[in-house]
């Protein structure tokens, strides 16, 4: 099979020749930059960290570190937020729907610092909010000219990032107190926000589809509706409010694109996974197997059949706290209980972070080989001194 067919097959839940492998093909399992630098310095390739979104200092994956691991996915890679030049940019920035991000000396991650709807307002105070214009928030043609390029140059199943959705904006336009308070209360305002921010992503969603065309295989869309113990928020709020929403903008991909539609949220989701299968989601990402409700053979079990899974290697404790052989028999874990009948595509929960030395990452690499039915990882093993 070529790594397109792999993927492919894996989400359709058909047989595969080996359990399809992801590092760095999306921007949910990508590096952070310091784990990025600290594992190309230990392999000697790779070269210096590409930023793709410099907020969340999230690398893009050079190619040479992508077929170095024999990776089944790239990614279509053009940056959201469209990226400052290194001339301005400053501690604080303001994003193209009005929200202000400070950078944390510490980390250097941004945060939003201020929301511009926050406090008490009215509709007609979100009816007058200067609200972007959907063609300014990507570059369109861009992301075509990649996704074409890859299509041409590699055998992998291509995914296309989308932009954070509808809970993720309304959050940072609101702010996190306002947020959960309106869901519990009043909902005017926020129902007009969430109404707003859907007819803007749909509008910029259409020529985006439309663009890339055949060029990808998967479409990933992240939003974040449940915490370390349960739901976000009360389930029955998430169905009123927030699921119809979503509804708008899976149907939107449905009907512009045959690529597989991959749902991101951390946390502990199994409480949504009805939900997601009726609007149309093929798998979900990342399998948080830390959070609550989140062992993955009682979510294949109940749910392996109508849903693909994406993810489920732990960077809570194997990745980061873990010896190369504990990462060894965390990979080989969640092969037994996911890969059967297709429908697994093994990866980190999340992306990479610092704190994870490149042993266990090469570690991991070597054990999706193994068992995922590949090689005898051997490229993998040799390096992990």
């Amino acid at each position: 099979m070529t790594h397109r067919e792999r993927v492919l097959a894996a989400l359709n839940h058909k047989p595969v020749d080996a359990v399809p492998f992801d590092i760095g093909g999306t921007k949910v399992t990508s590096l952070n930059v310091h784990a990025y630098e600290k594992l190309s310095a230990h392999l000697g390739i790779g070269g210096p960290a590409e930023i793709a979104h410099y907020r969340s200092q999230r690398t893009h994956m050079r190619e040479e570190l992508s077929s170095f691991f024999d990776s089944d996915v790239r990614r279509v890679h053009v940056s959201y937020p469209l990226p400052l030049p290194e001339a301005v940019r400053l501690p604080i920035q303001c994003d193209e729907w009005g929200n202000e991000w400070t950078q944390s000396r510490d980390t250097g991650l941004f945060f939003v610092s201020r929301s511009p709807l926050a406090g008490v307002i009215d509709a007609d105070d979100v009816r007058r909010h200067p609200w972007p214009d959907p063609a300014s928030l990507i570059d369109v043609a861009s992301v075509a000219a990649a996704a074409r390029k890859l299509r041409a140059e590699t055998d992998c199943a291509i995914g296309l990032d989308l932009p954070d959705g509808v809970v993720h904006l309304s959050q940072f336009l609101r702010g996190f107190d306002d947020w959960l308070m309106d869901l519990a209360g009043d909902r005017g305002a926020l129902e007009v926000i969430m109404d707003t921010v859907t007819d803007i992503y749909v509008a910029m969603l259409v020529p985006l589809l439309q663009a890339v065309g055949d060029n990808v295989d998967l479409v990933l869309h992240c939003d974040d509706i449940a915490a370390q113990n349960g739901p976000l928020i009360n389930p029955r709020s998430y169905r009123q409010v927030i699921k119809p929403r979503q509804k708008r903008i899976f149907e939107t991909i449905k009907a512009h694109t045959s690529a597989r539609l991959l749902y991101h949220s951390c946390g502990s989701i199994a409480w949504a996974l009805p939900d997601l299968i009726k609007m149309g989601v093929d798998a979900v990402n990342p399998v948080q197997v830390s959070a609550a409700h989140m062992d993955t053979r009682r979510l294949k079990e109940e749910y392996g059949s109508d849903l693909a899974f994406w993810g489920a290697v732990d960077t809570h404790h194997a990745l980061p706290f873990g010896t190369p052989d504990d990462v060894r028999a965390e990979v080989r874990r969640r092969i037994e209980d996911m890969a059967g009948e297709g429908g697994y595509v093994i990866g980190s929960v999340h992306i990479i972070q610092q704190d994870v030395p490149p042993q266990n990452i090469l570690a991991m690499a070597e054990a999706a080989h193994v068992y995922g039915g590949r090689s005898d990882g051997a490229r993998y093993r040799e390096r992990i001194v």
